[in-house]
């Protein structure tokens, strides 16, 4: 009898113990999961940029002080360093008024494309990304320059010749 109470008590914890995990994983998974990003290279953004074509309006969302310092030749920044923790209001701001600079219109044109500078082309351009797809840009126009600024400056001479 001791023996099955124990079988019975070990199952049950067993399964207090799954059925608390698969509820933990609802919560979390039920929040707004991030937009796929889709990503564009330093060579190809360099042939835009150099071919001055205007193919990508290029929003550099690294921290204002890190854009000051240097950035890509034609960029604008929009700081996103308050939204990636959790401070929407204030990157979909920053993203609004370099919109407005870049096109003259908050929330930019329904057929510009764009491309997101961050540290490493992960975080900030994710939270970029997601702040702009609720601002109403579609996600099919939004590009993360692939390894961010790091990947940008371990290009070569070429590439840092074009940052300012």
């Amino acid at each position: 009898m001791k023996n099955k109470s124990l079988k019975l008590i070990l199952i049950l914890l067993v399964l207090s113990l799954l059925l608390a995990a698969c509820g933990k994983e609802e919560k979390e998974t039920t929040g707004a999961d991030p937009a796929p990003m889709q990503y564009i290279g330093a060579e190809d953004l360099k042939a835009s940029i150099e071919s001055e074509s205007g193919d990508y309006i290029i929003l550099d969302v690294r921290k204002a002080e890190d854009y000051n310092a240097s950035h890509i030749v034609g960029s604008y920044g929009a700081d996103q360093d308050a939204a990636k923790d959790g401070d929407d209001a204030a990157g979909t701001a920053n993203l609004k008024a370099a919109l407005k600079e870049a096109t003259g219109n908050e929330t930019g044109n329904s057929d510009d494309k764009y491309a997101l500078v961050c540290y490493s082309g992960k975080v900030y351009a994710q939270t970029a990304t997601d702040l702009m797809i609720k601002m109403g840009i579609s996600a099919n126009n939004i590009y993360t320059l692939e390894g961010g600024i790091k990947a940008w400056n371990e290009s070569g001479d070429d590439y840092k010749g074009l940052l300012e």
